[in-house]
């Protein structure tokens, strides 16, 4: 009745027919595809490739016999090429190519043979329809066989490039550039790996990378306009009343002709073939002078604590940081000596400002003592007093902002003969030899006592390896930190919200740090170190010095105990517990050393 509804003109007859004619089809289509899969029944279903071959219709075994004799023929082959007359050869063979033949036509036959029935079914129509490709997987037992032919190939028919050249005379002479070339090592390899993967066929000529020299003909003629614009219109670099001439002969000494890797061009103020382009360590030693008079580093201004007037004043004035720029000089110059005038340039300058200028005084904030720390170098050499008395000048006035990270070895800087520091005993790799800054460590230790006393979250902290006689002049073991860049910091948090002040100072053979601030009530107490695990030095130890007169000992190590240290520190505020902490110290026993002279 419903198909009479929608199709009021349909005969009654041919309306009762319709249903056994659609069941008609549906079982001609079905019993079309039992066929089908009883056709492919242990064959590849079609439209499967195995690379480039169709392996649709045949079966596992069929397939597998030809792609396995077709890759033994292809790996026992020896690949010729011809190159200028020159005749090479690769021999796959050496590098043990296998293939997974097996494994491959095992995927090829498993499409379309899940247990999922409607996938089955799209996957074979696909197939059939846009075809499906699978690559066996290639590798190589000896690899380097391959990449080794290759490269001795490589070493024949390689011609490197030719820089162009220029020369200056009466006249400006250019020698052209000579390009190169080297063979395309990737891309051959990769059409070998192809061919074995029965993916194409085998390579017959050798693929070639031609090389652009760095420094072309076109840049050598860019660089003789340059020169014969400036022989006319010489150039001169101003810096207040003082500046340079620069003429042809001297642009000439400080034109880079290095040239540029063509590979690693990028687009910057100095574009390959269309500017000259500046040798900066030339150009920085022919301002010299000029950057000598101007360069110099930024300063903060550097503070005291009057415990007077319970004031901040100044000590060491503010100081910016000024830099030539050698950079910029030479695209300056660069650009000036492709125009056809006269020009002038001013020497840029790079100005930094100090992190805290004289100005913020006022803006500190810090009145009260917040910890105090002391140490005793009594029986020092000279050198090793000295240092100490210029480590501690660089911490002195040094201010530590709310919420800053302080780090002794950025705050004191480079320790070396360079910066002032003279030869001292020092601990290095396990011995106490003489070194530069020597002598620094009681600084580093003193501060670890100041701060630890002044409450504040210690966030990195080495003890020495051993322990050491100055350290424990009037304290126990356990209350040192050394110090050794860049590795080894001492570090602390100002966590405060004030400005931290530090003042280091000498009186007599007492080095003392204070830590000045703003209180926020926290008080810090540090336990009595407990000295455990003590453990003799070794014996004596002499060795023989052809250095030293016959009969001379001289004493290179001495003989501290060892031992492990631990104390608790504890800081609270208001009843509130911020820091509860143990520190422990585990040292070394180690013997006395003396050198017997042999002269």
């Amino acid at each position: 009745m419903a198909l009479l509804m929608f199709h009021p003109k349909l005969p009654r007859s041919l309306s009762k027919l319709l249903p056994l004619i659609v069941l008609g089809l549906l079982t001609i289509v079905a019993f079309s595809y039992l066929l089908f899969l009883n056709y492919y029944q242990g064959k590849i279903f079609p439209g499967i490739y195995i690379a480039t071959y169709n392996v649709g219709s045949e079966t596992p075994a069929n397939v597998y016999q030809t792609l396995n004799q077709e890759f033994n023929q292809r790996s026992n082959r020896e690949l010729k090429f011809n190159y200028e007359g020159q005749n090479f050869v690769l021999n796959p063979k050496s590098a043990s190519p296998n293939l997974d033949i097996n494994a491959t036509v095992t995927e090829a036959y498993s499409k379309g043979r899940g247990r999922n029935y409607l996938e089955n079914f799209r996957t074979q129509l696909q197939a059939l329809i846009f075809g499906f490709k699978i690559g066996p997987k290639l590798t190589f037992d000896r690899p380097s066989s391959l990449i080794y032919q290759v490269s001795s190939i490589n070493q024949v028919i390689k011609k490197d490039p030719q820089d162009a050249k220029l020369a200056l005379g009466e006249n400006i002479i250019i020698t052209p550039q000579e390009v190169g070339q080297e063979l395309d090592s990737r891309l051959l390899l990769e059409q070998v790996e192809n061919y074995l993967s029965l993916s194409s066929s085998a390579p017959k000529t050798l693929p070639l990378k031609t090389l652009i020299p760095k420094f072309t003909s076109e840049t050598a003629q860019t660089y003789a306009e340059a020169l014969e614009n400036i022989k006319q219109n010489p150039i001169k670099i101003h810096h207040g009343k003082d500046s340079l001439l620069v003429d042809q002969v001297t642009l000439f000494n400080l034109l880079d002709m290095s040239g540029v890797d063509p590979d690693q061009v990028v687009e910057t103020e100095n574009i390959r073939g269309s500017q000259v382009r500046i040798d900066n360590t030339k150009l920085t030693q022919y301002l010299q002078n000029m950057i000598s008079a101007i360069n110099q580093d930024a300063r903060d201004a550097r503070f005291v604590f009057d415990s007077n007037t319970k004031r901040v004043k100044e000590f060491q004035s503010a100081q910016e940081g000024r830099e030539v720029d050698i950079e910029r000089t030479g695209n300056l110059l660069a650009q000036a000596a492709m125009q056809a005038t006269s020009s002038d340039i001013d020497l840029p300058v790079k100005i930094t400002k100090p992190n805290v200028a004289t100005a913020d005084v006022n803006n500190f904030g810090i009145k009260d003592l917040l910890g105090r720390g002391f140490s005793n170098f009594a029986g020092s050499i000279d050198n090793r007093i000295y240092n100490i008395g210029l480590a501690a000048s660089r911490l002195n006035g040094v201010l530590i902002a709310p919420g800053e990270t302080f780090s002794f070895n950025k705050t004191v800087g480079e320790i070396s003969g360079a910066t002032g520091y003279k030869p001292a005993y020092v601990i290095k790799s396990g011995r106490t030899v003489l070194d530069d800054g020597g002598g620094v460590c009681q600084v580093s230790t003193t501060l670890f006592r100041a701060i630890l006393n002044s409450g504040l979250p210690i966030t990195q902290r080495t003890a020495h390896a051993y322990r050491v006689g100055y350290y424990e002049q009037g304290f126990p073991p356990g209350l040192d930190a050394t110090v050794f860049a860049p590795s080894v910091d001492f570090q602390f948090k100002n966590d405060t919200g004030s400005y931290i002040l530090l003042q280091a100072y000498t009186s007599g053979a007492t080095l003392t740090i204070d830590v000045y601030g703003a209180s926020d009530g926290r008080v810090a107490t540090v336990s009595t170190p407990v000295v455990s695990n003590q453990t003799p030095p070794p014996p004596d130890l002499r060795q023989d010095d052809p250095t030293l007169p016959r009969g001379t000992v001289k004493q290179v190590d001495w003989s501290p105990w060892g031992a492990n240290v631990s104390f608790n520190r504890t800081v609270i505020r208001n009843g509130e517990t911020l820091i509860s902490e143990t520190w422990k110290s585990n040292y070394r026993p180690w013997q006395a050393i003396y050198l017997v002279g042999t002269q």
